[in-house]
């Protein structure tokens, strides 16, 4: 395993840890390559006391296609997984992009790269985090639309998964704190 995958297996970790979702074990039991597997069980929504899965692929090859993404596909069906993170190494084929589009599972998919440097650690990020239901009616009826908005492409939605529509309270260094809405 190279110096790059054990710092994305971190970074993926924590990033895990960050969206309360609990670890529960790393291995190579369901590739017939070398990818690296991270299961995880998902914490109860507010309203649901149903726990959910989600698998993280560490794909081997360099480059991910439409055949990684099905593999990955029938290892979530096998396993009843509602989300998948497929982690690839150098690039994905344009195919393979799209045929996301076309699946019903839920797959994020982020570069080696992305995941070098946990960016919720560096000095000048602000604390991010999902306002509750209750309080976002509050929001929404005190500012009726007019907040600034947090694109869902934006490395800190895609670090928390953070959903469009969804309110976001961001505390600055210096205490202040502001809101955005995704879209």
């Amino acid at each position: 395993m190279s110096a790059d995958e054990k710092q994305a297996i971190k970074v993926l970790a924590t990033m895990l840890n960050d969206r309360e979702i609990s670890v529960e074990y790393v291995d190579h039991e369901y590739s017939k390559k070398n990818d690296y597997v991270i299961k995880g069980k998902i914490t109860p929504l507010e309203d649901q006391n149903t726990f959910g899965l989600i698998l993280c692929f560490i794909h081997d090859d360099e480059k991910l296609n439409i055949q990684g993404i099905k593999d990955k596909l029938s290892i979530m069906k096998k396993e009843s997984a509602e989300s998948a993170i497929i982690v690839y190494k150098n690039s994905m084929t344009a195919s393979a992009r799209k045929s996301l589009g076309t699946i019903d599972h839920k797959i994020e998919i982020f570069g080696m790269c992305e995941l070098q440097v946990n960016i919720t650690q560096h000095r000048l990020f602000p604390k991010h985090e999902k306002v509750p239901k209750n309080d976002a009616l509050e929001l929404e009826n005190k500012y009726k639309g007019k907040l600034p908005i947090l694109l869902s492409t934006d490395a800190a939605s895609r670090y928390y998964d953070f959903k469009r529509g969804e309110y976001i309270r961001i505390t600055r260094k210096d205490g202040s704190i502001i809101y955005r809405i995704v879209k």
